[in-house]
């Protein structure tokens, strides 16, 4: 503890009063009283010193003089250590205030670390609710997009046409089997004239697009659209009078996007023999020891891929540039936040 004040020892006389020490010592640090103690001392020394060389001198009229006023010092030392044990005293209560306040800040923090697990606890849980309803909302989403699938499988997307055939040929229905005619004759018989329904998408024409909206033919039943699609297949070419013109299944964005997810994958297990197929609507499917494997999600897939030697040293590579291509996307995404 530093007592207030700047006084040193170089400022007191070494003969001055009790108050002027005691006033002295209020206004001294620690390491200024231990120097002035030790000046006392050794000025008391040099005293007694002095004290005894006079007593050789005078030692018949100075004795008693001098044992009085060694008395005298001494009871004023006593005095000045009486004066100090106080002041331990005073430091000793300081000493057990400050324990006390320690012992109450310690109980708070106590409290404040039990209201923390108890936050923690309820972040813990929040944390889990947000999971399992991001499940649930995935589940939504997923049934969503199935029903939207099967919505949409009976349906063909012809792309190509250019705007205003369907009024030249009078409907939709006309147009389809004119296709029909051109590109799939042995059809003719069991396909033409069976559209329930077509139209183009978007419904609204964006004359700036430089190219002609998709026809959407929704077919009666899904095996005349699966006839017509392995038949496109097959021809590989398909026109409308004399313009190449593409047919495909009508898929939703997402499952388009499901599909595409598959094809660094499938490419792989087609170099390698493995006769992979995309089953509707965003399924992986192939042949592997005589046996149809077939997959809906990739992370079973690759689940199942490493518990296959062979299959993962074929696709070791292709699924570690896909991990790097989905960690780039998500840092960018982040960043973008």
């Amino acid at each position: 503890m530093k007592r207030q004040g700047k006084k040193g020892p170089q400022a007191m006389q070494v003969n001055s009063t009790l108050e002027e020490v005691i006033a002295a010592a209020d206004g001294m640090s620690d390491k200024e009283f231990r120097i002035y103690m030790l000046q006392m001392i050794w000025s008391l020394k040099e005293d007694i010193r002095q004290q005894n060389q006079t007593m050789k001198d005078h030692f018949n009229n100075e004795l008693h003089k001098q044992i009085q006023e060694a008395k005298d010092q001494l009871y004023r030392e006593i005095e000045v250590i009486k004066n100090k044990q106080t002041e331990i005293l005073e430091m000793q209560e300081a000493i057990n205030q400050l324990k006390n306040s320690i012992e109450n800040t310690t109980s708070r923090v106590e409290h404040l670390e039990d209201r923390t697990s108890d936050n923690e606890d309820k972040v813990f849980q929040l944390e889990k609710n947000i999971d399992s309803s991001a499940r649930l909302l995935r589940n939504h989403e997923q049934n969503i997009q199935e029903i939207w699938d099967n919505i949409k499988r009976p349906n063909l997307r012809v792309i190509g046409i250019q705007e205003g055939t369907e009024f030249q040929t009078k409907g939709m229905s006309n147009l389809f089997n004119e296709i029909i005619r051109e590109n799939f004759p042995d059809l003719k018989n069991e396909t033409e004239s069976q559209i329930l329904e077509a139209y183009r998408t978007p419904n609204v024409q964006n004359h700036k697009r430089p190219t002609p909206r998709h026809i959407i033919m929704k077919m009666p039943n899904i095996q005349n659209k699966e006839r017509i699609l392995k038949a496109t297949r097959e021809r590989k070419q398909i026109t409308f009078r004399g313009k190449p013109i593409r047919i495909t299944a009508d898929l939703s964005t997402q499952t388009l996007k499901a599909r595409r997810s598959w094809n660094n994958i499938f490419q792989t297990l087609k170099e390698n023999g493995f006769q992979p197929r995309i089953v509707y609507p965003a399924k992986l499917s192939f042949r592997m020891e005589d046996e149809i494997k077939t997959f809906h999600d990739k992370q079973k897939f690759k689940e199942f891929a490493a518990r296959k030697p062979s299959l993962q040293n074929i696709l070791g590579k292709t699924l570690q540039e896909e991990e790097m291509e989905n960690n780039n996307e998500n840092q960018q995404w982040e960043v973008g936040q």
